[in-house]
């Protein structure tokens, strides 16, 4: 295991959660947001620091240690003002091993969530 995924673990862990939520929100986690994790504000004006956090997350997936989920995400255009709506698009989210289906990203929306217990089907 290199220090670099050791890393990208720990920002799942209970004890960073407050921070990591604070700066990208809440698991399960993008690429961009991993990356800015790991590479501060350099990885938006680096495409490379966004294909090796991707690649690396992959690899991560495959070893078994993250699990991929696909989300359809409104996100920001890199060519828009931030008062725009944004674009629609599929959206790769990497969380742990049987969490990552179940976590949605939170939108400050009332009356959004049901309080109760979630379990896993399927």
């Amino acid at each position: 295991m290199t220090t670099r995924k050791k890393e990208i673990l720990s920002y799942y862990e209970p004890a960073n959660r407050k921070w990591v939520t604070s700066d990208i929100g809440a698991p399960s986690f993008d690429v961009s947001g991993v990356a800015y994790l790991l590479h501060d504000m350099a990885s938006l004006d680096k495409r490379h620091h966004l294909e090796s956090t991707r690649r690396t997350l992959e690899a991560m997936v495959r070893q078994g240690l993250l699990e991929k989920i696909t989300s359809y995400e409104q996100r920001q255009d890199r060519y828009q003002s931030g008062s725009g709506n944004g674009v629609w698009c599929n959206c790769s989210r990497y969380g742990l091993p049987g969490n990552a289906g179940g976590v949605v990203r939170d939108t400050g929306g009332k009356g959004e969530a049901i309080d109760g217990e979630a379990v896993r089907v399927g």
